[in-house]
This record gives C-alpha cells, structure tokens and sequence, in this order.
C-alpha cells in the first residue's frame, strides 16, 4: 500500500487543527454560558474541551486572543442569517398589523440563545478589561446590523416611518436588557418576555 503523499497528510494535520480549533470555540461559549465570564478562563476552556494545554495555546496563546475567536466565531455565525431571512421575507407576506409582533418574535428568537448569552457574559466582562472593549463593540455593532436588517423585512413600509429606527433600536435594548437580568436566576423568562412585549408593541403601532 504507498505511503500517504505529503499533500494528504498536511491535509489530514489541517483539518485536525481545524476541528481543535472549533471545539476549543464551541467549549468557550460553554464555559461562558456555564461559569460566566468570571469563572472563564484558558484552562477550564481547554478542560471543557478535553484538549491539552500545549495544544489550546498552540491556539490561543493569551486569553484575549481566545475572546477574540470566540467573538469572531459568533458575529460569523449571527451573519449566516440565511435562514432567518429567508424567514423574514415569508413573514413579509402577512398583514401589516401582524408584522410587528412577527418581528418581536424573530428578535427574541436570535438573542434568546447560548451564542448571546456568552455575549452578554463578555458584555459584563469589558467592565474591567477595557482592552477588550473594542472587540466586544464590534460585535454588538455587527449583530445589531443583522438583526435591523432581517427585522426590516419583516416590517416592510412601516420601515421607511422616521420612528422606527428608533423604536426598533429600543426593542433590541429591550430584549438586552431582560435577558441580563434573568442571568441572575429567580425570572420566569418566559413570562417576563410577554409583558415585555406586549408594551414594545405600543412602539410600533401607527400613529394618527
């Protein structure tokens, strides 16, 4: 049997790094999500990922540059919105009074997962580490980009009305906001989103 040609063995050593890499990301989000941004560092993300320590930091050598990634990785993955705009251009299709609540549902939808909440455990964690800041914001900035831009669809005309950036832009702090307090435990989330809801409703109902 010949021996393996040195294309395919860079190959086969380029994927094992590839997908060390991602359960290094997919174990931060865990972590962060898990144990909060206090409890996160390199080595319960390594032993998350149950990947040796010479290995993370052949990685990621700093911890900073695991955030990086790890913000990276989630601005990626909120800009595949394929689906959710596809999603988006079906729910354009129904009345004009439903689309509002439509678009709600979607914002909720995108934010009420583990890829935010370990945003918003990084959010807390900029408090103390000013460095890490910009990064944080650039990803703030390009969620937000993504969430307007599926949000629009949804809404149709009632976009081009002057208050609806505005009024767009308060349910996303909204929905920011809710999820930040229910990380301390004891909100019935679910309960809380409604009542929520029901007055960001009030923001996008036409005006006379």
């Amino acid at each position: 049997m010949p021996a393996p040609s040195d294309d395919a063995r860079q190959r086969r050593v380029q994927q094992r790094a590839l997908e060390t890499r991602d359960l290094l990301l997919r174990a931060a989000v865990d972590v962060l999500c898990d144990s909060g941004y206090a409890g996160f560092s390199t080595l319960a993300v390594g032993e998350a990922a149950g990947v040796s320590r010479g290995r993370l930091v052949h990685h990621f050598p700093t911890k900073n540059a695991l955030i990086e990634a790890v913000t990276d990785r989630l601005a990626r993955s909120y800009a595949e919105l394929a689906p959710a705009q596809a999603q988006a251009r079906e729910l354009a299709a129904a009345p004009q009074p439903d689309r509002a609540a439509q678009g709600l549902g979607m914002i909720w939808q995108l934010m009420n997962t583990r890829d935010y909440q370990a945003f918003l455990e990084l959010l807390i964690g900029t408090r103390h580490d000013p460095e890490l800041r910009p990064v944080v914001r650039e990803f703030e900035r390009r969620l937000e980009h993504e969430l307007l831009a599926a949000v629009r669809i949804v809404s149709g005309p009632a976009a081009d009305s002057p208050e609806f950036g505005a009024s767009l832009l308060t349910a996303l702090q909204a929905t920011r906001g809710l999820l930040l307090i229910s990380s301390a435990g004891g909100h019935d989330l679910a309960a809380d989103w409604e009542t929520v809801r029901g007055r960001l409703l009030l923001l996008f109902r036409p005006t006379a």
